[in-house]
């Protein structure tokens, strides 16, 4: 009896599991699928389930004429080049904001926090007067630094919180050693956190390469990035729900690939310092 109602319980926590990732993937799988559903299927009441592949969408966003071909190499470089620049500028001040006693500390974590909170949008008017006048609008670079206004401020929070579980006397060991502080951070306390520097690089290529607000204003015709590429598929004579299912499919296939390669980091890096003992 006891055993009967344990498989029970297992059975419905199963049946919770494959209900809640239907839940969550059933819509994204399904938005993928017009990439390959053909034309006259995408609207049918009830669904077609059971189709004939057509690849005529594919084709044309990447392969004839491929206008987003490019845009998905310049999404590639956007967001590789913010994860670069964002790592040797967060890195240092999440140690600092960690290790030294800074005067203002919790209103500078409260500044950046305040950065992540605003809204994309409210910055698009400043930053595209400002490349205009320095001659960067329309460049990689300019949009890879303008990216920093929200890779900067995650990486510094999220990296702050995985060098404050490095236990401070592994540090004071290594200084009464005579080692410096550079040498410290870069034999020690960065070995130690490669699991959070793992995963803040990645939420850092995410977040760099799903924002669409900045290189709408910032790139031109030959920079423009795959999420802004997309946008001509809203037209006024109508939407082309087969291209954009195409573009879309593009456009999640990198951070999946990224996510599943390191999915071990991902588990180690989320759960650092967790367990203490």
């Amino acid at each position: 009896m006891r055993k009967g109602k344990k498989l029970a319980g297992t059975a419905i926590i199963y049946a919770l599991t494959l209900l809640l990732l239907a839940f969550f993937i059933g819509p994204i799988l399904w938005f993928a699928l017009l990439a390959i559903r053909p034309s006259d299927t995408f609207f049918t009441m009830p669904p077609v389930l059971a189709f004939k592949p057509d690849w005529t969408s594919l084709h044309y966003t990447f392969g004839d004429p491929g206008n987003n071909l490019p845009q998905l190499v310049n999404s590639l470089i956007v967001a590789i080049g913010a994860v670069l620049l964002n790592l040797p500028f967060s890195l240092p001040a999440a140690y600092a904001l960690s290790r030294f006693r800074i005067r203002g500390r919790k209103n500078i974590m409260l500044w950046y926090l305040g950065l992540l909170m605003a809204p994309p949008v409210a910055f698009l008017i400043p930053y595209s007067i400002l490349a205009s006048s320095v001659g960067l609008k329309g460049s990689y670079f300019s949009m890879i630094l303008i990216m920093q206004t929200l890779t900067i401020p995650f990486s510094i929070w999220l990296m702050k919180s995985f060098i404050d579980e490095v236990p401070v006397e592994i540090e004071e060991a290594a200084r009464v050693d005579g080692a410096k502080t550079p040498a410290i951070v870069l034999k020690i306390v960065l070995p130690l956190v490669r699991p959070g520097i793992i995963v803040t690089s990645m939420f850092a290529f995410v977040f760099a390469w799903n924002n669409a607000a900045f290189p709408l204003v910032l790139a031109n015709r030959a920079t423009a990035t795959l999420p802004v590429g997309t946008l001509q598929y809203f037209g006024t004579a109508g939407v082309t729900w087969g291209f954009i299912g195409a573009a879309a499919l593009a456009a999640m296939l990198p951070p999946m690939i990224i996510f599943l390669a390191l999915d071990r980091y991902v588990v180690r890096g989320l759960t650092f310092g967790s367990v203490k003992g």
